[in-house]
């Protein structure tokens, strides 16, 4: 039998009670209980809820490594950023895919602002991109991001980091959160909402279930964040530091040959600083011999493939195994190992800042806004990749 995964049979598995919760399948041990892969036996990864296409990515990875590498994962779901990455900052998931909160947790931004969080030890090891952006039904009348002026746009529940990018996509139009009447709502009920006529917009993944459902019920339209006008990204790098404009193809509802411009950037599979270095290597090693097995599996799958790998934009450190990985195929430059050290050392000293910040600014009317000055005045920048492999993207 033929051991790849195509699109139309792992989809259709994902119908399967037991997929969604634990892909098990035949898992393969070694006598004394180790997988022939040297992995452990079970392994849980969090990430976005069932149905969006970073769940189906997610999902095709980890049934190879159940099939091919012995190891039963377990994939936990949430509709929030928090409720993707609280389990891996807890121990209870190994691996996370949960979006943006990654940067902010690292940085100890916005939610992690807190008592309760402060700046986290997280570590990206892989980052497949993708394309993101703001879709809207073309029986709307909306062509551009300016003719999103007063219209129903959503604000995405406990998910700060997808909202700063909803702002700049509004920011590249000319407009801002007060030009439009913001609809509060997860991320998982935006389709049913764009199709009961809630909201007028939904920001989403190019590809994915929910999307293609959609499409495939009313037509859409990408709103178009390309043209040569600089001066309508001047926000992105606050708001959303990991984001390029990038061009794509074959996204829910286009043509064939059609292309649209809109968000790049890279959802990485992340874990924390003291997770075993040879783990994390061999994670990436079963991943990369096994990439034809699971390529096809989903839409996006073939950016999972390590000349597809972001490198750059850089915001958190990669994990030792990971530099191991890179560095021996040939993937790591000077110029990332410069990027990768002023992180770590960024990493200390927001750490070794934060227990006094957090006693003097804990009452304070804005400690977030009082943590991102403290940042600004006393950290070093950060030195810029200028020798980053040049690596291919598709939707």
């Amino acid at each position: 039998m033929d051991p790849t995964l195509n699109r139309r049979t792992f989809l259709a598995g994902l119908g399967a009670a037991g997929m969604l919760a634990t892909l098990s399948g035949c898992a393969r041990t070694s006598a004394g209980g180790a997988t022939v892969s040297g992995l452990p036996q079970q392994m849980v990864w969090s990430t976005y809820s069932a149905g969006t296409g970073t769940y189906n990515d997610v999902a095709a990875v980890a049934n190879m490594f159940t099939q091919h590498a012995g190891v039963q994962v377990r994939l936990m779901t949430s509709d929030t950023g928090i409720g993707r990455l609280a389990p891996l900052i807890s121990g209870t998931s190994h691996y996370a895919r949960a979006g943006d909160e990654y940067y902010y947790a690292f940085e100890g931004d916005d939610e992690y602002t807190s008592q309760v969080w402060g700046p986290q030890p997280i570590r990206q090891i892989w980052a497949p991109p993708g394309n993101y952006g703001v879709l809207v039904r073309k029986d709307s009348g909306i062509e551009t991001v300016a003719d999103l002026k007063g219209k129903r746009y959503p604000r995405l529940v406990a998910s700060t980091s997808m909202n700063r990018k909803l702002l700049a996509i509004l920011n590249y139009g000319g407009l801002t959160f007060d030009d439009v009447t913001l609809v509060d709502i997860s991320y998982g009920e935006q389709t049913e909402a764009m199709k009961t006529g809630q909201l007028d917009a939904m920001y989403q993944n190019v590809v994915g279930a929910h999307v293609e459902e959609l499409a495939s019920q009313y037509p859409i339209r990408w709103l178009d964040l390309g043209g040569n006008d600089s001066s309508r990204y001047d926000t992105w790098e606050e708001l959303s530091p990991m984001v390029r404009p990038g061009e794509f193809t074959g996204g829910a509802g286009m043509a064939a040959g059609e292309s649209a411009v809109n968000m790049q950037y890279s959802i990485p599979l992340t874990t924390l600083a003291d997770r075993s270095a040879d783990e994390v290597h061999q994670v990436l090693t079963v991943m990369h011999e096994n990439f034809d097995l699971f390529k096809n599996a989903t839409p996006d799958a073939e950016s999972f493939g390590l000349d597809q790998v972001l490198l750059d934009p850089m915001v958190i450190p990669f994990h030792d195994g990971s530099v191991r990985f890179f560095e021996e195929q040939g993937r790591w430059t000077p110029g990332m190992e410069r990027r990768h050290q002023a992180l770590l050392e960024r990493e200390r000293l927001m750490g070794d800042a934060w227990p006094d910040f957090w006693e003097e600014y804990a009452d304070a009317d804005s400690p977030r806004t009082e943590w991102r000055t403290w940042k600004n005045e006393n950290l070093p920048a950060l030195p810029a990749i200028d020798d980053q492999p040049g690596s291919e993207t598709t939707a």
